[in-house]
């Protein structure tokens, strides 16, 4: 049988690495908001004789706040996440930028936590030093002639 990353052209095996860091990160957050909710949620509605309305108020303040929270903590997941997606991306872009414009010299970087994009910062390296030594091979040659 034939496994996920053997899959050619499927884009699998340039995925998964980000599959279990970025989804383990939003299912912690998503679980943990829905045991607070579910808690203090069920400790506002109840009618328990030992809550007056206002622990109920507080209750709902609190519940409020939380919800704020979670908002912002979501928002922040989502740009630390397309922020660690799009990072490498923009490097691509801004490097093949450059030798578009004749930068040959400058090389491709990416974070030092990107390791599973080592192959291709150095892919990248080797083809510009396949560039390098072509234009010198034509120029040498335009030179003789």
């Amino acid at each position: 049988m034939m496994r996920l990353r053997e899959i050619r052209g499927s884009g699998v095996r340039h995925t998964l690495p980000y599959v279990l860091p970025f989804s383990g990160l939003w299912l912690i957050v998503t679980v943990m908001a829905m045991v607070v909710f579910g808690v203090t949620s069920y400790l506002a509605a109840s009618s328990s004789p030992l809550l007056d309305d206002a622990a109920r108020t507080r209750i709902a303040v609190v519940l409020g706040v939380q919800t704020l929270f979670l908002i912002a903590a979501v928002l922040a997941l989502a740009v630390f996440t397309t922020h660690r997606l799009a990072g490498p991306y923009v490097a691509i872009i801004r490097a093949m930028e450059a030798v578009k414009n004749g930068d040959l010299e400058r090389p491709l970087r990416f974070r030092g936590t990107d390791i599973h994009l080592q192959d291709v910062e150095i892919a990248f390296a080797e083809m510009l030093a396949s560039l390098r030594e072509r234009l010198e091979k034509q120029g040498g040659a335009a030179g003789q002639a």
